[in-house]
Formats: C-alpha cells, sequence, structure tokens
C-alpha cells in the first residue's frame, strides 16, 4: 500500500470537498465551531489554488482520499505573521474510510520534500484530539504549549516542527508555475545569474570579454522588461523561486524567449520542459504560433534539448563584439 500526492488540480475540488466533510464532520458536531471546514463548499478548496498556498490531493494506491493545505504568506492562528522559511500547515484531511492507516503521516513527509527553504513548520490542532497529536509528533511537530480558546467547547494547541537537517533537492517533484511579481525580481535574477554562470564557466565569458552576457544581467534590465510589458515566470517549490522563464511579443504572432533559467542543484527532473511548455502554452493562448530563441551556438547539447522539444535550427550570426556564435532557433504551432 502506498501513499503518493499531487498538485491538487481545480476539477478535483468537488470530489475533495465531499471528503473534507466527511472527515470534519465528526469534529463539527462536537465542537459546533462556525469556522470548521464540515461547513466549506467546493469554493474552499478552489480560492487555495495560487502561489500563496499549497494544496495537494493525497492518494493512497492511487485513489483520491484527502488533501493537505499549507499556508505560504499571511497569517497563521492566533494573528502570527509567516515569516521567511515558515510554513503553516493549516489542514490535512482523510476519508474517515481511510484513516487510522498512516496515510496523513507519509503525507505531510512527502510534501516537506517540496520545501526546500522550509526552516519553521507551525500548526494548530483541538487539544483533546490526542491520536491527531501522536501524529504530528511521530513526524517531528512539538506542542510549543500555546493555546487559542474558540468557544466552550473548543480550544486549539499550537504545534512547531524546526527544521535541522540539509535539504535534499531530488526531493522535489511537484513545483508550479506562476507569474513573477515585480518585488520578486531580485529573486528571478539570482536564479538567473545561478543559472547562467555554469555557461560562462564553460565557455570562458568574463565581464571582460562578454559583459552583457546573461550571467551577469543588471537588476535594472529585468525591470525594464517587466515595464515593456515582457511576460515573467517563475517556477516555485514551495516559496523558493527555482527556474524562471520570459516572453517578449514581437510582432502579432511571434513571441522571442528569453532568460530561460533552472537552478543548476534543480536540474535533469524535467523542470526545463515544465517551464518551456508553459511559454507554448502561453503563446497560444494569446493568439501567437511562433517563438523564438538565441543561443550560443557551441552549446551542441543545449541545441538538441530545444530540437528535441520541437525547436528547428534556423540560422547563425557571428558578432565581433561576443567571444561565441550567436544561433536561432524556432517553434511553430
Amino acid at each position: 500500500m502506498s501513499v503518493s500526492i499531487k498538485n491538487t488540480n481545480p476539477s478535483e475540488v468537488e470530489e475533495l470537498s465531499q471528503i473534507q466533510k466527511a472527515a470534519f464532520k465528526h469534529l463539527y458536531e462536537k465542537h459546533r465551531d462556525d469556522s470548521n471546514p464540515f461547513l466549506r463548499g467546493p469554493e474552499d478548496i478552489l480560492r487555495r489554488l495560487n502561489k500563496f498556498n499549497r494544496h495537494y490531493t493525497i492518494l493512497y494506491d492511487g485513489k483520491t482520499v484527502g488533501g493537505i493545505y499549507y499556508r505560504l504568506y499571511g497569517r497563521r492562528i492566533p494573528d502570527y505573521e509567516i515569516g521567511a522559511g515558515e510554513y503553516y500547515l493549516a489542514r490535512i484531511f482523510i476519508h474517515p474510510d481511510y484513516q487510522n492507516k498512516k496515510i496523513a503521516r507519509n503525507a505531510i513527509l512527502l510534501c516537506e520534500k517540496e520545501f526546500p527553504d522550509a526552516r519553521l513548520y507551525y500548526l494548530d490542532l483541538p487539544e483533546d484530539m490526542e491520536k491527531n497529536r501522536r501524529c504530528y509528533q511521530s513526524v517531528g511537530y512539538r506542542d510549543t504549549g500555546e493555546r487559542i480558546r474558540i468557544n466552550d467547547a473548543l480550544t486549539l494547541a499550537t504545534f512547531k516542527k524546526t527544521v535541522n537537517d540539509a535539504f535534499d533537492p531530488a526531493g522535489v517533484t511537484l513545483p508550479m508555475i506562476y507569474k513573477a511579481d515585480r518585488e520578486e525580481l531580485n529573486e528571478c535574477l539570482e536564479v538567473i545569474h545561478q543559472s547562467f554562470s555554469t555557461v560562462a564557466e564553460q565557455f570562458g565569458l568574463t565581464k571582460e570579454n562578454c559583459p552583457k552576457h546573461t550571467s551577469f544581467l543588471p537588476l535594472s534590465a529585468i525591470e525594464a522588461q517587466i515595464d515593456r510589458g515582457w511576460r515573467m515566470f517563475a517556477l516555485y517549490a514551495g516559496k523558493k523561486i527555482i527556474g524562471y522563464i520570459s516572453l517578449s511579443e514581437e510582432s502579432d504572432d511571434t513571441f522571442e524567449l528569453h532568460n530561460f533559467a533552472v537552478l543548476p542543484e534543480y536540474r535533469h527532473n524535467g523542470f526545463g520542459k515544465l517551464l518551456l511548455d508553459h511559454a507554448k502554452d502561453t503563446v497560444k493562448s494569446l493568439g501567437g504560433s511562433v517563438i523564438k530563441i538565441g543561443i550560443i551556438e557551441e552549446s551542441t547539447v543545449l541545441k538538441n534539448w530545444y530540437i528535441a522539444n520541437g525547436f528547428v535550427h534556423t540560422g547563425v550570426k557571428k558578432y565581433d563584439h561576443l567571444p561565441f556564435t550567436s544561433g536561432y532557433m524556432e517553434w511553430r504551432v
């Protein structure tokens, strides 16, 4: 018997809502708490499917049996701000028919593999729920001693987990792509620099012989790009940005792809293809039919990767100010 998780899809929220109601029914009948998820519908789950949260569907031998939801930003009960490196396990629910099988425990551990920047986890639960307490303690949560009174029948106990182990990038399997906002450009730029630094090292590029190479891109450059209306997307593992891609509209049907980056430690996991497919879907949704890109012609591995992903080579050009040959490729719908 195996437990797995996947990113919750909007098409799943109706089924998950019914499971959530079944899982929380007994708690509502006991505590009569107006905020109990038993009283919520599918829209309660749907509104959490964004970059500020992570909602996962829990499967047991391939069958959907529950869900788990982390809040990445904002507040946790009672009114504490969720800080950098902090995650709030806001809800987990398992269908009653599948409870007491250690599914929740295993799902929590799987989720934590997706959060490379996590340093602290928080959660709260009714203080009289001894089975749930033991479950959370088994994965490293400890009672903080803080109590939050909701009503005469319900008091919440706050738990915390401290992360001490080094994070393994290979554990990330479910990153998400969202539009990058202006306030995230510094982090995006760091991803670009780290990604393209391996290219600079491979081809001996420096600020002296190639000052305009992407590995030396200044913040002002991508700030100007967002001002010009470039579409920028970041690949998120939890709150951490591990990849980036941008698109500029060159004509009614043609877009150019820029600054395509994945952090070196997260490569060879299909994340580059994930970003590229997102770029293709974006162009098609905007009525475009062509994506162009420029590469270092001598980068055979990269060129072959683009060819394997539907691009064709369209030409080369040698510029006096560049210590490499510029190659050009394009993809068409």
